[in-house]
């Protein structure tokens, strides 16, 4: 994973958890930003980039919370 911003390292360093790897089901070295893995089909992925990307953004942790429960009902 090639990175550039601090969002993408955070990212990289929670995408390269092995347990994570294994439950979601996916390969870091698919994922090359927190701006693509957003919109990743995956949505252990997705849900892990939004996460930061809001968090950086200055979202509470209850508007993170709401976005993420709403995401992931209409995805899981």
């Amino acid at each position: 994973m090639a990175y550039a911003s601090n969002n993408d390292k955070m990212l990289e360093a929670v995408l390269t958890d092995l347990d994570l790897m294994k439950f979601g089901k996916y390969s870091p070295s698919e994922i090359s930003s927190v701006y693509q893995a957003i919109s990743s089909d995956n949505p252990v992925v997705s849900t892990v980039a939004q996460i930061i990307q809001r968090s950086s953004e200055g979202a509470t942790e209850k508007e993170i919370y709401k976005e993420v429960t709403e995401y992931l009902k209409k995805n899981v």
